[in-house]
């Protein structure tokens, strides 16, 4: 069995709660900020599907992956659940994102990522790995974020 994978950390804005909120749980909004994003529409149940060409060495090909808000509670609390699938491999992710104010007008963001479940191909990849070039993926994705919100 694949041992879990966690990611978790502490992020601060230069926007309002309900800014930082809205931005992370529109989907429109958040497809900018997802790396190698080959396509991506939404569909009726307001989930998003995209076409992901990951550049991660133990990912070959593209990645059919979906993301959806499976928990909102504006403006504190936003839970993703996204589900990749591609040849020979499926995983799927949660990230839970705590959303409080902070003075001079700022926002803090406590995170939690998890792979809740890999299968196939990407349950022989080390968590080392997996983790670090997840890292790397959720730096620039902050990073983004902070372009997309102005500061």
């Amino acid at each position: 069995m694949a041992s879990s994978i966690e990611l978790s950390g502490s992020e601060v804005f230069d926007a309002p709660p309900e800014t930082v909120f809205d931005t992370v749980t529109d989907l429109d909004k958040v497809k900018s900020l997802i790396p190698d994003l080959v396509s991506a529409e939404k569909d009726a149940d307001g989930s998003l599907r995209c076409v992901v060409k990951p550049g991660f060495s133990f990912v070959r090909g593209t990645l059919k992956t979906t993301l959806r808000v499976a928990e909102s509670n504006r403006p504190s609390l936003a839970v993703i659940r996204v589900t990749s699938a591609g040849i020979g491999m499926g995983m799927e992710l949660e990230s839970r994102l705590s959303i409080s104010p902070e003075p001079g007008g700022k926002t803090r963001m406590d995170w939690k990522g998890s792979v809740l479940e890999r299968k196939g191909l990407i349950a022989a990849v080390s968590p080392g790995l997996i983790r670090g070039a997840a890292e790397k993926t959720v730096k620039d994705g902050w990073d983004k974020l902070r372009a997309l919100l102005g500061g």
